[in-house]
C-alpha cells in the first residue's frame, strides 16, 4: 500500500482517529475538532468544534427483582388491613359491653321486648276494627243503637239516656282520621287508647276494652259521663251531690302554695275540644296529708311528664297543668255555696270493666 493512498492519524488534540493523505502537507485538519492533529494551531478556516458526550443508558430492572418488591408491598398492605380489622372488632365489642362505666344489664329486658311485640301485634290486628266500631257508633241514630258498640251495654244504656238529656249533640264520622294509638295495661286487662281528628278541628279520644271477643268503646270515658250536668250542678243552690269526670288544676294564688292544703279548681272537659276547659268551680281545699291529697299530688307529678295512669299518653292533649279526676262532689249553702270532694274515685276517666279480660 503506497503512502499516497492515505494513512491513519491520531489527533493529539481530541484523541480522534481519522484517515488522511499520507503527505503531512496535504492531510489537513482533524475532522472532529478542527485542529492540527500534530499539535499546531488550527487554521483560520477551521469549522465549529463538536463535543461528543457518552450517555449511559438506564438498564431495565431485573423482572425477578420487580416481582419480589411487588410481593413485599402486598404483604405490608395485607398486614395493615388485618390490624385495622382487629381494631374495629375490638371497638365494637367494647361498645357492646358498654365500656367501663356500664352498669348491670336489666334482667327482664327480654320480657319487656316480648310484651311490646305482643302489643304491636294487637294493634295491627285490631286498629281497623276499632275504627269501624267508632264510625258505626257515631253514625247510630239513637241510644239503643249506640249501646251495641259500648262496653257493658246493659248497664250503660241507662246512663247514656240520662247524659243525652243534657248533652244531646254527638260528633259525626265526617273526615275521621286516627292520629295516635297505643296499648295500655289496666287492672281490667289490656285496652287500646286512640286519638282521632276531623277537618273541622274537633278531636276525639276513644278507649276500647275487649268484651266477649270484641273490642268495644268505653262510653263513660268518651262522654266524660257524670250523674248530671256539671254547669247545672254548680248553678243550683242548697244541698246536692253528684259524681263527675272533671279536669283539675291547683290554684296557687298570690301567696303561693299553702303547705297544709291543695287549693283545687274543677273544670268541665269539653267534648270534641280537647285542650279547652269550661265551667270552673270555686276553690275546693283538700288536705295534703290525706290519702286523697297524696293521690292528687302524685297525679300532678306524673302529669308533668305528660303521663297518666296505666302509661296513658292522651293527657298531653289536656290543658297545661291539669289532671283528670273522677270525683264525688257535694254542694252546701244557699247564698254562699261550699263545694267539697267527698270521694276521689280515680285519677282517670276510664270505666274499668268488672270482669277482667286480658284482651289476648
Amino acid at each position: 500500500m503506497s503512502d499516497t493512498n492515505g494513512a491513519w492519524y491520531h489527533c493529539t488534540r481530541c484523541g480522534s482517529l481519522f484517515k488522511g493523505i499520507a503527505d503531512p502537507e496535504q492531510r489537513g485538519l482533524c475532522p472532529d475538532c478542527g485542529h492540527d492533529p500534530s499539535g499546531e494551531e488550527p487554521r483560520v478556516d477551521a469549522g465549529p468544534v463538536r463535543v461528543r458526550r457518552k450517555i449511559r443508558k438506564k438498564q431495565p430492572r431485573n423482572p425477578s427483582e420487580r416481582a419480589e418488591k411487588g410481593k413485599s408491598g402486598a404483604r405490608i398492605l395485607m398486614i395493615l388491613v388485618i390490624v385495622w380489622g382487629f381494631l374495629l372488632g375490638a371497638g365494637a365489642i367494647y361498645k357492646t359491653r358498654g365500656g367501663p362505666s356500664a352498669g348491670p344489664r336489666v334482667a327482664d329486658s327480654g320480657e319487656l321486648t316480648r310484651q311490646q311485640v305482643e302489643d304491636q301485634r294487637l294493634l295491627q290486628d285490631n286498629l281497623n276494627v276499632c275504627g269501624q266500631r267508632l264510625s258505626e257508633f257515631l253514625a247510630a241514630s239513637d241510644v239503643g243503637s249506640r249501646a251495641l258498640h259500648v262496653v257493658g251495654a246493659s248497664r250503660a244504656v241507662q246512663r247514656m239516656t240520662r247524659v243525652q238529656q243534657f248533652n244531646p249533640a254527638y260528633l259525626t264520622t265526617e273526615n275521621l282520621k286516627v292520629e295516635e294509638y297505643r296499648v295500655i295495661h289496666t287492672p281490667a286487662g289490656r285496652a287500646i287508647e286512640t286519638f282521632w281528628t276531623q277537618e273541622d278541628g274537633k278531636r276525639i279520644e276513644v278507649v276500647y276494652f275487649k268484651e266477649d271477643g270484641e273490642w268495644k268503646i268505653d262510653w263513660d270515658a268518651f262522654a266524660r259521663a257524670g250523674t248530671e250536668s256539671w254547669p247545672l250542678f254548680l248553678a243550683r243552690r242548697g244541698r246536692g251531690e253528684g259524681e263527675f269526670r272533671l279536669l283539675a288544676r291547683e290554684r296557687i294564688g298570690a301567696d303561693g302554695r299553702v303547705d297544709d292544703y291543695i287549693g283545687l279548681v274543677l273544670y268541665e272537659a269539653r267534648n270534641g275540644h280537647l285542650g279547652e276547659a269550661g265551667a270552673p268551680s270555686p276553690q275546693i281545699q283538700v288536705l295534703r296529708d290525706s290519702e286523697t291529697g297524696r293521690r292528687i299530688e302524685e297525679a300532678f307529678a306524673i302529669r308533668k311528664e305528660d303521663l297518666g295512669p296505666f302509661g296513658s299518653r292522651l293527657v298531653k292533649h289536656d290543658p297545661d297543668e291539669m289532671i283528670r279526676l273522677r270525683v264525688r262532689v257535694s254542694r252546701k249553702g244557699e247564698d254562699e255555696r261550699v263545694f267539697e270532694i267527698e270521694e276521689l274515685i280515680d285519677c282517670h276517666w276510664l270505666e274499668l270493666p268488672e270482669t277482667k279480660d286480658p284482651g289476648k
